[in-house]
């Protein structure tokens, strides 16, 4: 009976945890969708099961460089089963956060193991559960479990943890047998390009195998000039795709980095993370909430090698160092700074991504919390270690309920963002969404005021107060000239073209008639004559389309064709075809309509098939038009007002 009580204990305490997890986390499942959840679920969104529409929105999303397909396939299946609920989503995001704290505890089991031999196996496990806990539990994580679109980020750890387990059960097979070769030919790899399509972060992998491999199995004296297996898949797997991914990276530049559409440089960026990588530690072993929110635009890039940042250079290097002096003599605070360093080494270094996002850290937290818990639960007076420990689980559990609570309450949520952070202009301009809902119009145009006057340079907080205007039927000359003059000085943000994409949604519904076409159409030029732009062809084809539509709305049919046209071969996506084709039968233009659709159907058999779809969809259109037949509309989901 103690044997099976002993064995018990670990299966136990793991379901208890969860369940715990699943108590904390219920509520905010009610929350809302926010920021880029609904460009990302709705686009992918379909009503019922259709083959050829599924195959299309999973190799056709523009999500990352490689269209994070089987993040895209996880969110068509969640619509399918919940519709446009935000709860079914949030929910699969919950379910998949405690499977990967299970795969979390197993891998730090067996990381310790090699880390540390000689301390007492339930000593070993008691501190992989905690961590594994603590992961599970921490405030940071709210905002990537309860923030739909981070399925990708969760994902990508699920694939990457199963992937080292399987390096792990690789790393013991010391002969060619097929057991070897199905771990290391088979399963690893369909591992790794899961992860890797499901975020880009995926890529990160061989860096935890190489880091394992280093401080891990190196410390058990295992030879690896005796491990040919061993040498083949390191070389095949780890090391060959590094070096690749290398050269890809110095081939490509100037594309990858492309700094084009961002207001800081990539020297900025740089110094600016000395500076966040820190913060992120700060949140992740002593959390205070007013610190943690889904905004963090309102840090500022820092511009030069101040004092406090050469100090701060000092300290990541001296992260470095640490772990090459304790490597031996603490393995397991090498192996955390070395495991915390190569989670935010593709995310918090060269590429041109937003400053701060806490997601960063899903994974990364980890590396922090391991060697806390284990010279908490291994050295030291235990009931001391025991006490201090208590309190600092209390205290996240505390927090994370508070953050939860927040998430699960859309204006309390936004509401508390921007008391916590007055100076960031995402979280006001996303609570005047909220308030233009809730009709209150002179709080909305406040926030919206005041997010302007925080970002001088952002077109987008002008272009939404332009929105709310004309949807009370209201004029508003001098924020349309406020708007022009920054389109025009500075890259339009991704906030500014879903503005001036809703806005000519809502002309063309007839919403809005105090704003016209042609004041769209001179935004547009101005934005389009910004020098980024004509840097960025992604940009460009995405402007040319909206001063397509524009045009087309203010009865210029040819010029919009032109500017669709022109949008296509800038940016190179067909879905500029295929909407051309839809306006075209519109207008009754059915012989311009074939000959457009006779274009995309030579790309169609260039590429394969892959406009398939598109263009057996258009094709019934254009034959329902020709024959009198009422055209049917395509389904478009209702949009949100801007947001960032």
């Amino acid at each position: 009976m103690i044997d099976i009580a002993v064995k018990l204990r670990l299966p136990l305490a793991c379901v208890g945890v969860l369940v715990l997890a699943c108590v904390l986390y219920w509520p905010g499942l009610n929350g809302p969708f926010v920021l880029d959840d609904w460009q990302n679920i709705v686009k992918v969104h379909l009503e019922e099961m259709d083959w050829d529409a599924f195959v299309y929105s999973v190799t056709h999303n523009t999500s990352g460089m490689l269209g994070r397909s089987v993040s895209i396939v996880s969110f068509v299946l969640s619509g399918l089963q919940y519709g446009l609920s935000a709860w079914g989503y949030k929910f699969h995001n919950l379910l998949l956060h405690l499977l990967n704290a299970v795969l979390l505890l197993r891998v730090l089991q067996h990381a310790l193991q090699l880390l540390v031999p000689a301390v007492d196996a339930q000593r070993r496990t008691l501190c992989a559960g905690l961590t594994a806990a603590l992961w599970l539990l921490h405030p940071l994580q709210v905002s990537t479990v309860l923030y739909v679109v981070q399925r990708m980020s969760i994902l990508a750890a699920l694939f990457m943890l199963l992937g080292l387990l399987t390096y792990f059960a690789i790393r013991r097979e010391t002969a060619w047998s097929y057991r070897y070769w199905l771990l290391a030919f088979l399963l690893y790899p369909l591992l790794q390009g899961l992860a890797v399509f499901s975020k880009e972060t995926g890529v990160l992998l061989p860096l935890f195998v190489l880091a394992c491999e280093a401080l891990a199995w190196r410390k058990t004296g295992s030879s690896f000039t005796m491990a040919r297996p061993l040498q083949l898949f390191l070389l095949v797997f780890a090391l060959l795709p590094l070096a690749g991914g290398g050269l890809y990276l110095l081939s490509h530049f100037d594309q990858i980095i492309d700094y084009s559409t961002r207001t800081f440089t990539l020297g900025e960026r740089l110094l600016t993370q000395l500076h966040v990588v820190p913060f992120y530690m700060k949140l992740i072993l002593l959390p205070r909430l007013s610190d943690m929110s889904l905004f963090h635009d309102d840090v500022v890039a820092t511009g030069a090698l101040d004092p406090v940042t050469a100090l701060l250079l000092l300290f990541m290097l001296s992260l470095a160092g640490l772990v090459v002096l304790l490597r031996k003599r603490a393995p397991v605070v090498a192996f955390g700074i070395v495991w915390f360093l190569v989670a935010h080494l593709l995310e918090s270094t060269v590429i041109p991504l937003e400053l701060v996002f806490e997601h960063r850290n899903y994974l990364a937290l980890a590396g922090l919390l391991l060697p806390v818990m284990f010279y908490a639960t291994t050295y030291g007076n235990p009931r001391l270690s025991g006490a201090l420990l208590t309190v600092f689980v209390l205290v996240l559990l505390l927090q994370t309920f508070a953050r939860v609570q927040e998430w699960s309450h859309e204006e309390l949520m936004f509401t508390q963002a921007v008391a916590d952070h007055p100076q960031s202009s995402r979280a006001r301009t996303t609570l005047a969404n909220v308030l233009t809902t809730n009709g209150q119009y002179d709080e909305a145009y406040s926030q919206l005021q005041a997010a302007a006057d925080i970002d001088k340079q952002d077109a987008g907080p002008v272009l939404h107060a332009v929105f709310i205007r004309c949807l009370l039927m209201e004029s508003a000359p001098e924020l349309l000239i406020e708007a022009a003059r920054r389109l025009a000085a500075y890259p339009a943000s991704v906030y500014a073209l879903n503005a001036m994409d809703n806005m000519l949604s809502v002309i063309n519904s007839g919403q809005c008639t105090h704003v016209s076409p042609e004041d769209m159409g001179r935004l547009l030029v101005a934005a389009n004559q910004q020098a980024s732009v004509l840097e960025n062809p992604t940009m460009q084809g995405y402007l040319l389309r909206l001063q397509g539509v524009a045009a087309m709305l203010d009865g210029e049919y040819p010029q919009g064709v032109v500017f669709f046209r022109m949008a296509h071969e800038a940016g190179g996506d067909n879905g500029n075809l295929a909407e051309l084709i839809e306006a075209q039968i519109n207008f009754g233009e059915l012989g311009d309509a074939a000959e457009t659709l006779a274009v995309l159907q030579q790309i169609n058999e260039q590429r394969f098939g892959s406009e398939s779809y598109q263009v057996e969809r258009l094709t019934a259109l254009l034959s329902a038009a020709r024959n009198g037949a009422a055209v049917p509309e395509a389904p478009v989901a209702e949009l949100p007002q801007p947001a960032p």
